[in-house]
């Protein structure tokens, strides 16, 4: 039996915790994370000790002494904890250095993940992430991310070997807390913090009054998923006990762009093409959607170093996507460095963003020759159907396999019948496996450049370094989950619309865009119902 009860007496507390659960198969870390969210003192500050032997990260846990009703010792001593105020609610990341201690008291002092008192949460809403500390950047990274179930499963299926390698152990650790969000109590990330400031030392930084800084989404969310696709490329390069990978971070993620600059000065230009994670939507005094704001960062003007004229020179550069991924980030450069002030600046500025994003606009002519191959299904005269009976929408898998079967029917010498054709037995045999009750892990419509919203990370506050982050996820078809840290509860779509911006509201940051998905609706059921 790996699962067992000890006491932890704590030196420093002046008390013993008594029913501490502690499994031996599980890592050390674990445990101490356990006695963190009891204690209050952090990891680097705990000693701990069991006849004689240190438990400490990296420890084998089942080669020590350990056994049910065993006494433990723990030495080290929190944060100073005062009373909670008993003023209004403020957020952890603004309070004064005094006060913010008070918040983090009360957090932990309310959240027990080994066995005490959980924080209650509201009924079938996914677990939250415990705020550490200035930490909200992080829960909203992870929380946005976990609306990919692809990033999830190539975590959870990697074998990466985390002795010695810091991102290795970001990668295990994030692994960890995607399984324990599987479950329904409130989450401790202290092990993935850990794990991140270790890779990305950034993420330690504190003020001056000694506690952990606010700190940016975006660049947490960019540090995530470099070190995610270097480690899980590294494995698939040693092949792994002879299987293939799933997906990779670039395949998820990846834009592949071709741009072209000519420099204001001479006759100078240049060709290149590139691989980023994101696109970015600037905010000018003209910009008013996301669409105007995507155009604007894939057309700039940069100054760059000219060979022809010896010089710092203005190069106009005008960039087109000629690759999609099945997952789009969208980043909302909403902060800038003020030189004036010598600090970060936020802008306010309402962007709406649509529920459907297209970009078909910002494509290559060989991508859109690409794209029209099923964006033509959106277009194709149906046959007449039975009043009764009507041809399901293109949302539900019988509806685009009747549509694709039309194009051959009424073009059947075009150059992309063969396409056609693997598109309706796809969405065909998804249609079936969904009417059986099975399970269909990818139920994505095909690549048109069209992209539903599934997530939006917001920022509240109208300060870079301070502020509050959230994350909003979409549950179902008008149904979403907000996020915010350890509370979480269910909000109407029609919420999502008020994060465009324009007042001391969250406002969206980062959007998560995804192909959209399909499902049988209400007339497929039926038609199933009457055919049977």
């Amino acid at each position: 039996m790996t699962l067992m009860k000890v006491s932890v007496k704590w030196i420093q507390g002046k008390k013993t915790l008594d029913d501490v659960d502690i499994d031996t198969a599980e890592d050390a870390e674990e445990f101490l994370s356990k006695l963190w969210s009891l204690t209050g003192v952090p990891m680097e500050r705990q000693k701990v000790m069991i006849k004689g032997k240190s438990i400490k990260p990296g420890v084998d846990l089942s080669k020590l002494p350990l056994k049910s009703g065993a006494v433990l010792t723990l030495m080290g001593t929190s944060e100073s904890l005062p009373e909670a105020p008993k003023e209004r609610v403020k957020f952890i990341e603004d309070v004064e250095d005094e006060e913010q201690q008070v918040s983090l008291a009360f957090s932990i002092s309310n959240l027990n993940l080994a066995g005490f008192k959980q924080v209650a949460l509201m009924e079938g809403t996914p677990p939250g992430l415990l705020n550490l500390g200035n930490t909200c950047y992080m829960n909203s990274t992870l929380q946005t991310l976990k609306c990919v179930p692809e990033f999830v499963q190539a975590i959870s299926n990697s074998t990466t070997v985390s002795e010695g390698d810091t991102q290795a152990s970001l990668v295990k650790s994030a692994r960890g807390v995607f399984q324990q969000l599987k479950g329904s109590s409130t989450v401790n990330p202290s092990v993935f913090l850990e794990s991140l400031r270790q890779c990305y030392p950034q993420f330690a930084e504190r003020g001056e009054g000694g506690h952990p800084m606010q700190q940016d989404a975006e660049e947490c969310m960019t540090n995530i998923l470099s070190t995610c696709k270097h480690v899980l490329q590294n494995e698939s390069a040693m092949e792994v006990e002879g299987r293939e990978m799933p997906n990779s971070i670039q395949d998820l993620f990846g834009v592949h762009v071709k741009s072209t600059l000519v420099a204001e000065e001479g006759n100078e230009s240049e060709e290149k093409e590139d691989d980023v994670m994101k696109l970015t939507c600037h905010i000018s005094a003209e910009t008013s959607h996301l669409a105007m704001g995507i155009e604007e960062g894939l057309n700039e003007k940069i100054e760059k170093f000219s060979p022809a004229m010896g010089k710092e020179v203005i190069f106009s550069k005008s960039t087109k996507i000629d690759k999609l991924p099945k997952y789009l980030i969208v980043q909302f450069v909403r902060f800038f460095w003020r030189k004036d002030s010598q600090k970060k600046a936020k802008i306010l500025k309402s962007i709406k963003f649509p529920k459907m994003l297209d970009t078909y606009n910002f494509a290559t002519d060989d991508l859109k020759r690409a794209l029209d191959i099923h964006r033509h299904a959106e277009i194709v005269e149906l046959p007449d159907a039975d009043a009764s009976n009507p041809h399901p929408p293109m949302e539900d898998p019988r509806g685009l396999a009747i549509r694709y079967r039309a194009l051959i029917e009424k073009h059947p010498d075009s150059g992309n019948v063969s396409e056609w054709r693997d598109a309706a037995e796809k969405y065909e045999k998804i249609a079936e496996q969904l009417a059986a009750g099975e399970h269909v892990p990818d139920t994505s419509s095909p690549l048109s450049g069209k992209y539903e919203l599934c997530a939006v990370l917001t920022h509240q506050g109208r300060v870079a370094d301070g502020g509050h982050y959230m994350a909003w996820t979409k549950q179902s078809r008008e149904k979403w989950a907000k996020f915010d840290d350890d509370k979480v509860s269910f909000v109407d779509e029609s919420e999502i619309e008020k994060l465009s911006g324009g007042g001391d509201w969250h406002m969206a940051y980062i959007c998560l865009y995804r192909l959209p998905q399909v499902g049988l609706t209400r007339e497929s059921h039926n038609a199933k119902r009457l055919k049977a």
